[in-house]
């Protein structure tokens, strides 16, 4: 009976499925008050739930304006009127630009449906599609070019994980995700690196899961120096699966060392800011640091200075470090790119090259995890 049970959920979720839409908010730092929108492929331009014009060829060219109570829409110089919401929605196989009216032009292309709403007197621009289109351009932004496919099947996996247990994160916007660092970088679709869609298709609904079978938080990094780190570390609170480990795959790969010089003056006076006693002799201890592992706190826990917010004010790439004096200025040499907690990005990158499986690589940085269908999780909770 239970192997009934389970042969019939599977057979339902097989035929109800239907992909996860993502509402990602594009160009959210970039203030556009008016922008021009091309097309290719077949579009209704919908102005608040009306259909306003049939949008089938790419050199159709729309005007877009912030207003204070909505958003003015042109058509190839015919006004169109003023809406509160504008959308762009796709039949088939189609996609979308976004050129601003002043400005540097960008050449992103967006697959799907693009909405735009008048907030502030700025444009909105929120680029909704499935998921399974969305993952690719991640991937790609996050990830780069010219690595092997089994990366990028890691990348997508961890990827589509964090989106969809990060749904609400903009959620009093209107949308889901941002397109900068805040959630994951989005430029539109993957266009550089045919790879990156194969392997997006090829784990196609995998995601990551903890032993509650709830979705992780998928950390990520560029680079961990040799080691990751706790969770807590960093942030407020311990995650099971995010627990440091030694990583020597990442140690000869291009962000393992970095190295950063200011002046002495600029050192201290930052430490005085934080109340370290520079006039004494720990000023000593400030000015030559050899830490043989990584810390949480600089020098030790006595000053409680999170070495987190060192790396933040000062930009550090890492904030596992040495501090050298040369004459009037002090050195940085660190190893490293990243907050260090969850995946190694070039751990990961070095695994793939040495023939490691994708699966193998998510559990070596992530502990007792799983993968699964996304819309099989329900039957693992059941079970």
């Amino acid at each position: 009976m239970r192997y009934q049970i389970f042969i019939f959920c599977l057979l339902f979720s097989l035929v109800s499925f239907a992909g996860d839409k993502v509402k990602i908010g594009i160009f959210t730092g970039a203030n556009h008050t008016k922008v021009n929108i091309t097309v290719t492929g077949i579009y209704a331009l919908i102005g608040d739930g009306g259909v306003l014009a049939t949008l089938s060829k790419d050199d159709k060219n729309i005007q877009l304006d912030a207003a204070a109570d909505g958003v003015n829409a042109t058509l190839d110089g015919r006004f169109l009127g003023r809406f509160k919401r504008v959308m762009f929605q796709h039949y088939g196989a189609a996609e979308f630009k976004v050129y601003p009216a002043a400005g540097k032009a960008n050449s992103y292309i967006f697959p799907e449906d693009l909405i735009v709403t008048s907030v502030l007197n700025r444009l909105q621009l929120v680029n909704s599609l499935d998921i399974e289109s969305y993952v690719p351009g991640v991937v790609e932004a996050e990830g780069g070019k010219g690595h092997l496919e089994e990366y990028y099947k890691v990348q997508s996996v961890i990827s589509r994980t964090y989106a969809l247990n990060n749904l609400r994160r903009h959620e009093a916007e209107g949308f889901h995700l941002c397109d900068g660092t805040h959630c994951q970088v989005y430029h539109g679709r993957s266009r550089f690196e045919p790879l990156i869609a194969a392997a997006a298709a090829k784990t196609n609904g995998i995601v990551i899961v903890d032993d509650n079978i709830d979705l992780i938080t998928a950390a990520f990094h560029s680079n961990c120096g040799g080691h990751t780190i706790n969770a807590e570390d960093v942030w407020s609170k311990p995650l099971s699966y995010c627990v440091g480990r030694a990583d020597t795959f990442c140690l000869l790969m291009p962000h393992s060392n970095w190295e950063k010089s200011i002046p002495r003056s600029q050192w201290t006076d930052y430490l005085e800011s934080k109340r370290y006693p520079v006039s004494d002799s720990t000023t000593a201890n400030a000015l030559a640091y050899f830490p043989s592992e990584k810390q949480i706190f600089f020098v030790d826990s006595t000053f409680k200075i999170p070495l987190r917010v060192i790396r933040s004010d000062l930009k550090l790439r890492s904030t596992f470090f040495t501090v050298h004096q040369q004459g009037d200025q002090v050195t940085f040499i660190g190893q490293g790119f990243g907050h260090g907690v969850g995946l190694c990005q070039e751990g990961a990158m070095r695994m793939a090259q040495l023939g490691y499986a994708y699966d193998e690589i998510i559990h070596y940085y992530y502990k007792n995890v799983h993968l699964v269908p996304k819309h099989l999780i329900w039957f693992f909770k059941f079970d």
